[in-house]
């Protein structure tokens, strides 16, 4: 019996025996030695090649009328979330549908006051975004902005000293048919309250 069948043998009885604690199975790879070639035989094979790809984060297609229309709704939204007269806190933008749709960032309020949220969508029906923070013993309430992509959307809200989260809420999980539409969020303040 070889050194490989006896690892085989191993890695199978502990996998009978990881059950009884709890777990519902495992699966153990063990890579192929490396062969060296010479001149009469095939060409050797490495231990990487043999290895399956690594699966990372998932591509942006490719389609380039698609990615023409997606750089077209990127320029219309950065007119709608035009450059606000007061600090911006948050400003980020991201798809609407595809392998990789979604946004969010996450950034602290350096003091309270009045803030505005300002969110827009290009290229589709709707979205939604949603801003808020947690504070310890208080309910959460975030802001929800109902998007219809006709123009930008935005409101006031009251924010404390710590940190604020905005994100696109996804309407369902898994891939969509990616489109390039578009959405963003801007928040920008604090907001100087009008003299009295």
């Amino acid at each position: 019996m070889g050194a490989k069948d006896k690892r085989h043998r191993i890695g199978f009885a502990l996998c009978l025996l990881i059950p009884l604690n709890g777990t519902t199975g495992c699966v153990y790879e063990y890579p192929e030695p490396v062969q060296t070639a010479t001149a009469d035989s095939e060409p050797a094979h490495t231990a990487t090649a043999d290895l399956a790809p690594a699966t990372g984060p998932p591509k942006p297609y490719s389609d380039p009328q698609v990615l023409e229309r997606e750089v077209k709704n990127y320029a219309e939204l950065d007119r709608l979330l035009k450059a606000a007269p007061e600090p911006v806190l948050i400003s980020d933008v991201g798809p609407l549908d595809g392998p990789v749709r979604g946004f969010g960032k996450t950034e602290r309020v350096p003091a309270g006051g009045q803030y505005i949220v300002t969110a827009a969508c290009v290229g589709a029906s709707g979205a939604k975004v949603s801003v808020g923070q947690e504070h310890p013993g208080a309910p959460f309430r975030p802001l929800e902005i109902a998007l219809d992509c006709a123009g930008a959307t935005s409101h006031v809200i009251a924010l404390q000293q710590g940190y604020i989260f905005a994100h696109l809420l996804l309407p369902s999980p898994g891939d969509t048919p990616w489109t390039g539409a578009v959405g963003g969020v801007r928040v920008s303040g604090p907001v100087e309250a009008p003299h009295a």
